[in-house]
């Protein structure tokens, strides 16, 4: 073995370095989602049916600890905005709001007061004065907030079939994803047109 056989073994050349994939919701976001998909729409199910399931998804999402008590009423607010919520998100990819969600968010954020604070790095942030269901919407109302600010607001999509409306993360370059799933809603969707075309021809002729 030469002298440079030893060094090429020694030190040899490093792995080329990963292809970064598309970057993902930043962690507030990912809360609002994640609230917005606990009610799947296409086989029926919610996560959060009952007080102690509501308080176990806040829990489980940093938003309430494992005290929290809650009551029906909480668990129909939680449900009220989460659906205002997912229409919020239509509005990104490009479909109109329903002022009924509109007066909903507004009611939520009114009951939750937000003040400034200063994190360690003297980086204001929006933190609720709330706790319990009352806080965990606060912090969801601040996460939006300051999404819209930053610009990652318009990203966070729901999925433009009607049977799903999944919450998703439009990574695409120029914001114009439209499914949350090409290989699924995308291509029933695109199937459900050609059969329309199809069977609009045909009446034609």
């Amino acid at each position: 073995m030469t002298g440079v056989d030893r060094l090429v073994t020694a030190f040899p050349e490093p792995a080329p370095a990963p292809v970064a994939g598309p970057p993902g919701p930043p962690p507030g976001l990912d809360r609002v989602r994640a609230l917005v998909n606990t009610a799947n729409i296409e086989d029926g199910t919610d996560e959060i049916s009952s007080p102690e399931a509501l308080a176990a998804w806040l829990e489980a999402h940093g938003l309430a600890d494992s005290s929290v008590r809650l009551t029906d009423e909480e668990v129909a607010l939680a449900r009220e905005v989460r659906e205002a919520l997912r229409d919020l998100l239509g509005a990104n990819a490009g479909h109109p709001v329903d002022p009924t969600s509109v007066r909903t968010l507004d009611a939520a954020s009114a009951a939750v007061p937000l003040a400034v604070r200063f994190e360690g790095s003297g980086r204001p942030t929006l933190r609720p004065a709330g706790e319990g269901l009352s806080g965990a919407l606060g912090i969801l109302m601040a996460d939006i907030a300051m999404a819209v600010a930053d610009g990652t607001w318009v990203r966070l999509k729901t999925c433009a079939s009607d049977t799903c409306r999944w919450a998703y993360w439009d990574a695409s370059k120029n914001r114009s994803g439209t499914w949350c799933s090409m290989a699924v809603c995308g291509n029933r969707m695109k199937g459900r047109r050609y059969r329309r075309r199809r069977q609009q021809s045909v009446a034609a002729t």
